[in-house]
């Protein structure tokens, strides 16, 4: 397990830290998630010591809503000086967001906690980070400052809603609508939060994190004492019970979420980017590179390079093999397909594809490729035939009406005498013969026709499907 938010910084734990750290690793936290407060700089300071001393502990930067600051700038210039010094262990900006408790709270000061929260998002988006965002009494308004975001070239980088404590499940879906995940503490336990538990039942499993808050929110049957990380267990199980799924799968689907969420790359066994999950599907991104550079894609927005996709950051570390694939699949279990499908071109990774389409269909899974359909430019071979044993479906993005639009719009990078658009339809026909179900998809750009695209897919005898531009996903 992982406890996603803490702060062990604080003075609760200076008597005992070491034994606290002792306890976490023996009930199975393997690492923690250690809250950076830039409003207090001995606390700030404590927390680089902590770093230091435990290599399983990563940290954050950012200002509570109700913490003391000078100004943006001094904000600006303790984030830019520390993530200099410590960029490996710090995985993102926050905690940050609004705080409207008490409710004598004033519109000047409620005021000045969204200019704090809105500087503080702009500092993710600068520096391609996930959000950490606290919430109480404020879900409305959090929620606007949010939407105002999440229209800009590719939205946010990830971020989770810490500790939600809202009380209808709508609210919980109009976060992870945005991308965000959804964490839970210790209250999730409290006998009078049975609203907490529904909501989490609710959640689709691939979406949840799990903390302690410590040294707050302590659970039931430590309320009213100091809360530790090696307390996160208990959440897990009261979580895991609502679902009714194995606790042991469960904590590593939470384990799976966190090294998704931040890109870490140092937990034993999981691998950030190479799969990833929405709706029925398990999606894997096998690679970042692609034939062709399309404008539509996020990787080339503005030139921002982002690698957003529904709130996963698929910017690979490095190119998954076979088994790191496998593994990462596997940790979730309530899926109906398994769809080759990243930022990037699945085919330029063959004979992994290959090779992890055949294990998937040996276990009765249905398997479906999303691709450019120039494998077979690329390779010169009929790649298609070697394919259909093991693809049930097919997904070929056509995205134009004439090969000058392709040209124009993804700026294909083939060997010179090819016509990319001419290689798109051939791979469309081949599919037909090798796979059942083939589909031809274009995005709803401004310039396309789609009728045109749609009688192509029509004479051809496949389906067609148009794709709603910045619709990733």
């Amino acid at each position: 397990m992982i406890d996603s938010h803490c702060h062990l910084e604080m003075p609760d734990f200076d008597g005992d830290l070491s034994a606290v750290l002792e306890r976490m690793g023996k009930n199975g936290i393997t690492h923690a998630v250690s809250i950076g407060s830039l409003a207090k700089n001995d606390r700030i300071e404590r927390t680089f010591k902590i770093l230091s001393n435990n290599g399983n502990i990563w940290t954050t930067l950012g200002v509570h809503p109700k913490s003391p600051y000078k100004s943006f700038n001094d904000i600006e210039r303790l984030f830019k000086k520390y993530y200099a010094e410590h960029k490996e262990r710090i995985i993102a900006v926050g905690e940050t967001g609004l705080d409207y408790f008490p409710d004598s709270l004033g519109d000047i000061e409620k005021k000045a906690q969204k200019e704090l929260f809105k500087f503080q998002i702009e500092l993710a988006l600068l520096h391609k980070l996930p959000l950490i965002i606290h919430i109480r009494d404020a879900y409305k308004d959090a929620l606007e400052v949010l939407r105002s975001y999440a229209g800009s070239s590719g939205g946010f980088y990830g971020g989770v809603i810490h500790c939600f404590s809202a009380e209808e499940f709508k609210t919980a879906q109009d976060f992870i609508d945005l991308g965000f995940f959804i964490s839970f503490s210790g209250n999730i336990t409290y006998k009078k939060n049975s609203y907490l538990r529904q909501i989490a039942k609710d959640i689709p499993d691939e979406k949840i994190l799990i903390e302690t808050d410590s040294p707050y929110l302590a659970p039931q049957k430590f309320r009213g004492k100091r809360n530790e990380p090696s307390y996160v267990r208990f959440v897990a199980e009261v979580i895991a019970a609502q679902k009714d799924v194995d606790l042991e799968q469960f904590k590593e689907l939470t384990v799976e979420n966190t090294v998704n969420l931040f890109g870490v790359t140092d937990v034993a066994g999981f691998f950030p980017a190479v799969a990833y999950k929405i709706g029925a599907g398990v999606y894997v991104n096998l690679t970042n590179r692609c034939t062709n550079e399309c404008g539509f894609c996020p990787k080339y927005w503005d030139g921002k390079n982002n690698y957003n996709v529904k709130g996963y950051n698929l910017e690979l570390k490095k190119e998954p093999d076979f088994e790191e694939v496998i593994s990462s699949v596997f940790r979730y279990y309530n899926f109906k397909e398994v769809v080759f499908c990243g930022l990037g071109e699945p085919t330029l990774r063959l004979d992994t594809l290959k090779k992890t389409a055949i294990h998937l269909k040996n276990k009765g899974i249905r398997v479906r490729l999303d691709t450019d359909g120039l494998a077979n430019a690329v390779y010169g071979r009929n790649v298609v035939k070697e394919l259909g044993e093991y693809i049930d479906s097919v997904s070929v993005s056509l995205n134009a009406h004439n090969s000058s639009y392709y040209n124009e719009i993804c700026k294909p990078r083939l060997k010179k005498g090819l016509d990319p658009y001419s290689s798109v339809l051939d791979f469309i026909d081949e599919s037909r013969k090798s796979i059942k179900d083939v589909v031809v998809t274009a995005v709803g750009l401004e310039g396309l026709d789609v009728e045109a695209v749609r009688k192509v897919a029509l004479e051809k005898g496949v389906r067609f499907k148009l794709r709603q531009y910045n619709d990733i996903g």
